[in-house]
């Protein structure tokens, strides 16, 4: 899971945590010079331009070194970047670290003669079951007595990649498969899911063993471990400090952080032979960064108890997501048959809602094997088992008729939103309220392989509605304990799955306040600085929104967009004074616009028919990633054939 990022002086300026905004990360500050760091992870060499794209020539690799020597960048073993990470005022200005993964006979014989002419020292990282038991689909690795005779050159240092967890394990009755370090296995025989303790062991075992094997045969332990296929978790980050290791590497794409010392685990940028390093760019640093093109889908719509004809249903969907250019699935996590808001099962494993069929993991793994990326969508305070379970929990409802606004907010705001959308929800101040949301989203990162998490609309107070704990509480108030409650799920989820995105959904009510919303208590500026989207979604029974869609699309995602061009001055600015390329900031803004599909306007347009000119409107002013639903088997053909790629811009669907 890579993470796209911005270029800058990392060690000098201020950034976000990592269970903040890290798709667009600000500078909180600059001026103050500072080191640069980045660690690349290269794999196998050969000039066989068939191979996978990791696959790079031993020219790339002496090209690489002499343009980033050229470009001012000082290389360093990992050992010496780790000896000065607590103080890195040491460090040179630019500083870059080699590392190899998996032990592949080409390093042997192809990199280490370019080290030693370019004088570059590299981390090798074993994986210690497989030298005596190579996999077959694998290309040839090194034998013990080749790494000991690496490691005696000087220019190597060895770390380990696990003993035999570089694997994929079962992680769902459906056989399908994730990283086995961050999957919760799927134990067939029994029929149940590995459990906290088991994990715990398996991984525990795992690595001491790979510390035996290499005091076996090399005659010391490895100081640091690099995480398979980069996925790593805080327990796993534990059990590694418990063997022995004093830091671990991941994947992310990115430069290393102050934060990434301060946990001892630093991310890496994976090479491949799309990267150039021709030149002072640093295009090299930061992921490619495109728009996002979804569409919502309930697994309600697809239900069956049968999952043949379950099968077939999701065949058929994901068919027509293709069709209308969608680059991403929100999917939702929580069942709604009734259609009533009342949220009392799932379709994931976990302890508190009830699990209607075990069904997200499997729909999620056939979505990106047909190329979509998949977020999951759950409420925050719309948590309908324990509202019920604790009316003392829930918000104090105080139902009355809005004053209609001058930017034509409906009068009824509170009884048609709350009404349609959920009864009640959590009140978001309660400690009670913060351990369950934070438990359920665990459960998720714990169980589900979701690399992006959409909070819906519930995550909001309005103005009729009174904090349990704190009945006069004002808007500024009720906006901090609603920002609160999401930033401790970000922090439960981020345990797990570190590398996880966020995103808010909000009214068009809060892009028009200048601050928090009264009507909703929502802050625009606040999440589009806090989440990694920000989606704005268009309400049908907006009377502005049926008199004329197309004005309301214009006037509301120019003002959203107007909002964000706000911030990305103050970056480029920023940036300028610490000297870094305006282009390492360039990225199309975090926004989306979420239109609906059902219904009909006032004179009698059905809302599908509308999505090519509204969506053309969201471009012009500025917003090009979208959502569109629910898209379900029963407007099947009402939404355009590829009406999400029309002027898809290069690099579009990269987004994670």
């Amino acid at each position: 899971m890579l993470v796209a990022a911005v270029v800058l002086l990392s060690l000098a300026v201020g950034l976000r945590p990592a269970a903040a905004k890290s798709v667009q990360p600000e500078i909180a500050a600059a001026g103050a010079t500072g080191p640069l760091v980045a660690i690349l992870c290269y794999h196998d060499l050969s000039d066989d331009p068939d191979r996978e794209s990791q696959t790079v020539s031993p020219k790339f690799l002496s090209d690489q070194i002499r343009a980033c020597k050229q470009a001012g960048w000082t290389f360093m073993s990992l050992s010496e970047l780790l000896a000065r990470r607590d103080h890195p005022e040491q460090l040179p200005p630019r500083v870059m670290v080699l590392t190899f993964d998996d032990g592949y006979r080409s390093f042997r014989e192809k990199a280490l003669p370019i080290l030693r002419a370019e004088g570059v020292k590299a981390t090798l990282a074993i994986i210690t079951a497989f030298v005596d038991h190579p996999p077959p689909d694998l290309p040839p690795l090194m034998s013990w007595n080749e790494i000991r005779e690496v490691e005696r050159s000087g220019m190597v240092e060895i770390a380990s990649h696990t003993h035999d967890v570089h694997r994929y394990a079962t992680d769902n009755p459906f056989r399908d498969t994730a990283p086995s370090v961050s999957a919760r296995r799927y134990l067939e025989p029994e029929s149940r899911y590995e459990n906290r303790e088991e994990y715990r062991a398996r991984i525990r075992a795992d690595l001491v063993e790979s510390q035996r094997m290499l005091r076996e045969q090399l005659g010391h332990p490895a100081r640091t471990l690099v995480w398979p296929y980069g996925m790593h978790n805080e327990m796993a980050r534990g059990l590694a400090t418990q063997a022995g290791f004093t830091a671990t590497l991941a994947l992310g794409w990115r430069e290393v952080r102050p934060e990434d010392f301060k946990i001892a685990c630093l991310p890496r940028i994976m090479v491949d032979r799309t990267l150039r390093f021709a030149g002072q760019s640093l295009s090299w640093l930061r992921q490619p960064q495109g728009a996002m093109r979804a569409a919502r889908v309930s697994l309600d719509d697809l239900y069956d108890p049968n999952m043949a004809t379950f099968r077939q249903r999701l065949d058929a969907m994901i068919t027509r997501l293709r069709a209308i250019g969608a680059t991403h699935v929100f999917l939702d996590v929580c069942s709604n048959a009734a259609g009533d808001g009342r949220l009392l099962q799932s379709y994931a494993p976990g302890h508190q809602a009830a699990t209607r069929a075990d069904l997200w993991s499997m729909a999620a793994a056939k979505l990106l094997n047909a190329k979509l990326r998949v977020w999951a969508v759950a409420p925050s305070m719309n948590l309908t088992w324990a509202w019920d379970k604790h009316p003392e929990w829930r918000l104090a409802s105080e139902p009355h008729r809005l004053a209609a606004t001058s930017a034509g907010a409906p009068s009824d705001a509170f009884e048609v939103r709350a009404a349609r959308r959920w009864p009640t929800r959590l009140s978001p101040e309660l400690p009670d309220v913060y351990r369950a949301a934070v438990d359920f989203f665990t459960d998720l990162a714990v169980y589900l392989p979701i690399d992006g998490v959409l909070f819906d609309d519930d995550a909001e107070v309005l103005a009729g509605e009174r904090l349990a704990s704190k009945p006069g509480a004002d808007v500024a108030a009720r906006t901090a304990a609603v920002d609160g409650l999401i930033a401790d799920i970000e922090n439960g989820v981020h345990a797990w799955r570190p590398e996880c995105r966020f995103g808010r959904t909000v009214g068009a009510e809060a892009v028009r306040a200048p601050g928090p919303a009264p009507e909703t208590a929502q802050d625009f500026a606040r999440i589009l600085h806090d989440a990694d989207r920000t989606v704005v979604r268009a309400d049908v029974r907006d009377p502005a929104f049926e008199r004329d869609p197309a004005r309301w699309v214009q006037i509301t995602c120019r003002r959203a967009v107007q909002q964000w061009r706000g911030e990305e001055q103050a970056r480029t600015e920023a940036a300028r004074r610490a000297g870094i390329p305006r282009s390492a900031l360039e990225a199309v803004p975090p926004l989306m616009l979420e239109l609906p599909v059902d219904g009909r306007l006032a004179d009698g347009t059905a809302l599908a028919a509308k999505l090519p000119s509204l969506l053309a409107e969201a471009r012009r002013a500025g917003i090009e990633s979208y959502v569109v639903g629910p898209v379900t088997p029963a407007n099947e053909g009402a939404i355009p054939a590829r009406v999400l790629e029309a002027g898809l811009p290069a690099g579009a669907g990269r987004w994670r």
